[in-house]
């Protein structure tokens, strides 16, 4: 009995670290404003521990990350708007990529991009509600600051995960 109050303490721990580390990388590209030419679309920084977690830990803990980066975002920088975006962009982003895990899962870089793509088509289903019309223009910039995004945090990923660091731990 004690092993396993051990092993979920750790469980408990390390998805706490990967909140913090989600939301550290949210700040981080809020207050620098690491964003693209193209208005709305970002490198997703915080996405690489939910990607990361999903591998490193499992499906569930990379989604108790990405509700709490949610969760601490929506209080400290957000507003209605940027909730509403980030939940659908989120949860959409995140279903998809649990999806193609289960299809490919070695290709995370792949993966990754899938899960760019449709974070971003996500915040356009959202906007579209929101603003009461669809904005099918805006589709293509959307898929490619999506592939962009998803080829940066999945090279860093996959890097990471193959790091000798996390191999032995």
């Amino acid at each position: 009995m004690s092993n396993r109050k051990n092993n979920s303490a750790k469980r408990v721990a390390t998805v706490s670290i990967l909140i913090a580390v989600a939301f550290v990388l949210s700040w981080i590209e809020l207050i620098l404003s690491i964003t693209t030419p193209i208005p709305g679309i970002k490198i997703g920084l915080a996405n690489l521990a939910i990607l990361f977690t999903m591998y490193y830990c499992s499906e569930k803990d990379a989604f108790m990350v990405l509700v709490g980066r949610l969760v601490l975002n929506a209080m400290l920088f957000g507003n209605v708007n940027s909730l509403i975006y980030s939940i659908a962009g989120g949860l959409l982003s995140f279903v998809i990529m649990v999806i193609y895990k289960k299809f490919f899962p070695k290709h995370i870089i792949y993966i990754s991009i899938t899960g760019g793509v449709f974070h971003n088509i996500g915040q356009l289903i959202a906007a579209s509600v929101v603003m009461n019309t669809f904005l099918s223009w805006y589709i293509p910039y959307l898929i490619i600051g999506g592939i962009i995004a998803g080829l940066f945090n999945g090279i860093v990923c996959q890097k990471l995960l193959k790091s000798s660091w996390f191999k032995n731990n």
